[in-house]
């Protein structure tokens, strides 16, 4: 009696645990469905977003070949300002690099205006004529507020959707780890000879487990990022004021700044333009505070009493903490009024999330191994799409249906088959296009930046067009075909109307431009053999030609029976 008891209890028990994990199964699903072709623009945007310095510098050739920065650079790049346009009211420089040749400069004249940007000789500080271009910049906006044009309406809105998606994201990965009871021995399993939906499968549960890790952080970190947008409550509830809540005291304790000092100001208030700063005095200053440590940046602007000063910013590589070290100085005296750092547990804690989550601490190797994992991490996604259609379609062979390219598949399948098309194959087209329309867009064009995004929206959309045509293996092959001529052809228009091309590069050695180019062809090999592969009319892997039973029993016509062998 006691035996069928515990027996009956372990059945219970195991029951219990299959029904949870079944509901798991259900939810990592529908999380991962429902906004998955969004994730995987989100994840394969903000991967290319870790070379966005370098993508910023192929869309600008004009900056090939600049002379390394003499050490008055910045004071050389205000005074060339000031000539142009003596009434600035506040600007922003950032300092040249390995990675950025030229001086990057944000100025404006008044006291709530937009910025308008400068790029400028490190050597001399004059004004480079570089063609207008938001460059690899357009990655990083789209990937985090999914930004359409130049100077974006609806950022709020996109910062919102893209939280929901990363939600779901975090979501599926949870779990995902739940569902697969055989993980780890998962991640040792692949099979793509077996084709069908056991290989995707694998793809899906290796690139899955691979890099878990980094998944968990760059998700759990892009939320964090914007905690303020999506978790108001808990600043709300600490930081009370005499008019409601204090959000800006909030975030001079987070960044490890002085109340008093942020500037609070209403839309039309009027903001004296800057006099003449002591800018060289002040860099010293801050290179001997820091060792000889690397400047990254330096803003000027009148504190909230109206007083000119001047914030030196360390070079973001130095540390992994987001954001760096700062000083403030009087912009007159150059005397040093405070030393800005985060150093409270959570400061720091968020710095260092924000930070891993940037990856700007990172040099050349770490930043390509980061973009490996992302590119994994997209392929995750684009598995898990396709992984959704194979099974239906696995579920309809068994029911009775043909499994060719004709038959009319339901709403629902061939509408997840037409956007895995328009998103996992059409994105990679819509961005070489994007960076193709660069060379090819005249250079006086109007609202020139704007027209190069038409033409990233404009090749998504003939991409989704294809995919609702011929949500299939032809809609595929000729998506990733386009995809892969695209990316091969980017190194030769480059070579076609600049002199940045790999016959200059190469034998200069200078890696910067030549691994660019290099790499956007790879890429194309690496979507044109995609596109061969799925090719119409290629038997799919671990599939024999299906033969009629009467067929079957058939000898060959050229058989002979076995003794006449």
């Amino acid at each position: 009696m006691t035996t069928n008891t515990n027996s009956a209890t372990r059945a219970a028990r195991e029951q219990a645990r299959e029904g949870f994990r079944q509901a798991m199964s259900w939810l990592h699903t529908w999380a991962g469905l429902i906004l998955g072709w969004l994730l995987f623009a989100i994840f394969l945007t903000g991967t290319l977003s870790f070379f966005k310095t370098e993508l910023n510098l192929w869309m600008r050739p004009e900056l090939y070949g600049m002379p390394p920065p003499t050490r008055d650079v910045a004071e050389r790049a205000i005074a060339a300002m000031n000539q142009k346009q003596p009434d600035v009211t506040q600007w922003i420089m950032r300092m040249p690099d390995e990675r950025q040749n030229a001086v990057t400069l944000l100025w404006r004249d008044t006291g709530n205006g937009r910025f308008e940007t400068l790029l400028m000789n490190p050597q001399t500080g004059e004004t480079v004529d570089a063609r207008k271009t938001m460059g690899g910049e357009f990655f990083y906006r789209f990937h985090f507020e999914l930004r359409t044009a130049q100077k974006g309406r609806w950022t709020i809105e996109g910062r919102w959707v893209v939280g929901v998606a990363t939600m779901l994201m975090f979501i599926a990965l949870l779990t995902g780890v739940v569902t697969h009871r055989r993980i780890f021995k998962d991640f040792f399993t692949f099979r793509p000879a077996k084709g069908g939906q056991r290989a995707w499968l694998d793809a899906h549960n290796v690139t899955g487990v691979l890099v878990l890790p980094f998944y968990l952080m760059i998700t759990f970190s892009g939320l964090m990022i914007f905690h303020t947008l999506y978790m108001p409550a808990g600043i709300a509830a600490a930081y009370q004021g005499s008019k409601g809540v204090d959000s800006q005291t909030y975030f001079a304790d987070l960044q490890g700044e002085k109340p008093e000092r942020r500037v609070r100001r209403n839309p039309g208030d009027k903001v004296e333009p800057l006099p003449k700063l002591a800018l060289g005095p002040i860099l010293e200053t801050a290179r001997t505070q820091w060792n000889g440590g690397r400047i990254g940046g330096i803003q000027a602007r009148r504190d909230a009493q109206g007083t000119p000063v001047v914030e030196v910013t360390r070079h973001e590589g130095d540390r992994l903490q987001y954001r760096p070290e700062r000083m403030l100085f009087d912009g007159v005296t150059g005397k040093v009024l405070e030393q800005t750092d985060a150093t409270t547990p959570a400061a720091v804690t968020y710095g260092v999330l924000y930070g891993l989550h940037l990856g700007r601490f990172a040099g050349p190797g770490m930043r390509w191994a980061l973009v490996g994992f992302g590119l994994l991490g997209s392929m995750m996604i684009a598995t898990g799409m396709v992984l959704w259609s194979v099974k239906r379609s696995a579920q309809g062979q068994r029911k009775g249906a043909a499994a060719d390219d004709k038959v009319r598949l339901p709403f629902g399948q061939r509408l997840v088959a037409s956007l895995n098309i328009a998103s996992l194959a059409g994105l990679p087209l819509a961005c070489a296009v994007y960076m193709a329309s660069n060379r090819l867009i005249p250079l006086d064009a109007p609202e020139r930046p704007d027209a190069e995004l038409s033409y990233f929206f404009g090749a998504w959309g003939v991409a989704l067009l294809w995919g609702v045509l011929f949500p299939n293996r032809r809609g595929w092959s000729l998506v990733l075909a386009l995809a892969g001529a695209a990316w091969a052809s980017l190194p030769v228009l480059n070579a076609l109307t600049t002199s940045t091309h790999l016959g200059v590069s190469l034998p200069a050695g200078d890696w910067l431009w030549a691994g660019l180019d290099l790499t956007f062809l790879a890429t194309g090999v690496l979507l044109g053999w995609l596109a061969w592969r799925l090719r119409p009319g290629r038997p799919l892997p671990g599939k024999a030609p299906r033969r009629s039973a009467a067929a079957s029993a058939m000898p060959a016509p050229d058989a002979r029976p076995a003794a006449q062998a």
